[in-house]
């Protein structure tokens, strides 16, 4: 019970900071925002791009105008709009190379799992890398820290998590990219806009693959990110998102913490 009400302060932080967040951008309900057709009166959506719009891509879907409008307002109020290429956003976002895993036996390797299980307190099935044979390419690339952002990149794409404290250390495999922060001073609001509904058409129109859907570094880095004119009330949203963070590992102590009292019940 008290892991429970643990998680549900965490995300009640976590819906706390993301309320302010669109409220200082002025935001509307993102079913409000309702781009224009280039021809009203047919029954399907449509829409035009100018050639020096084009990006390199010819795709419909990179330039559906709902990512463009969603742009234009964030644009409107905050203090500036820049991409997850500057510096003062992340330090840089990691795109594990494909690779085959070599596991071993729990207390032999470092604990390895999925995208499957990213939104898991307590990701069940973990398996164990060998550092023998991964131990350079967990360095570099797999490797977890604290408040670093994980986002999807392969198949379901743009499921993102900041990672807990009880995950660092761990690694997540190669479909998961990593956007480790400038700072922790927004690690926490980096996330805020990361999980937000208006980011995520702004990741997703990047999505390539005829079979399987990918993003890349390079892509995710071209994402917009408002910083807002109320520095304090950005503070304000990165604390509450870093204070959710350690309230959801408080709650894996404390689920730890009764799954060992059932085990004494049940061995005696």
């Amino acid at each position: 019970m008290e892991s429970f009400a643990l998680r549900d302060e965490s995300n009640e932080l976590i819906d706390k900071a993301q309320e302010l967040l669109y409220a200082e951008l002025q935001l509307p309900r993102l079913s409000a925002i309702t781009p224009k057709r280039y021809a009203q009166n047919v029954a399907f959506n449509n829409y035009t791009v100018k050639v020096s719009q084009l990006n390199g891509r010819i795709d419909a879907s990179y330039h559906v105008p709902i990512a463009e409008e969603i742009t234009k307002y964030i644009s409107k109020y905050a203090k500036e709009v820049t991409t997850f290429n500057d510096k003062r956003v992340a330090q840089k976002i990691i795109l594990p190379g494909r690779f085959k895993r070599i596991y071993v036996d729990k207390g032999h390797g470092v604990p390895f799992f999925g995208g499957k299980q990213l939104l898991s307190l307590n990701p069940s099935e973990i398996k164990y890398l060998s550092l023998a044979h991964h131990g350079s390419r967990i360095d570099k690339q797999l490797l977890l820290e604290e408040n670093m952002c994980a986002v999807t990149c392969s198949g379901t794409i743009g499921k993102v998590m900041i990672i807990p404290k009880h995950w660092e250390g761990w690694t997540l495999n190669q479909h998961v990219m990593r956007v480790k922060p400038a700072s922790k001073e927004i690690a926490g609001y980096v996330f805020a806009w990361l999980d937000s509904p208006y980011a995520k058409p702004l990741i997703l129109r990047n999505v390539y693959g005829a079979v399987v859907d990918e993003i890349d570094d390079s892509q995710l880095a071209q994402v917009p990110i408002p910083l807002l004119k109320n520095e304090q009330a950005q503070r304000q949203i990165n604390d509450w998102v870093l204070k959710a963070n350690e309230l959801r590992y408080q709650a894996y102590l404390k689920e730890n913490e009764a799954l060992a009292e059932m085990e004494k019940v049940l061995k005696h």
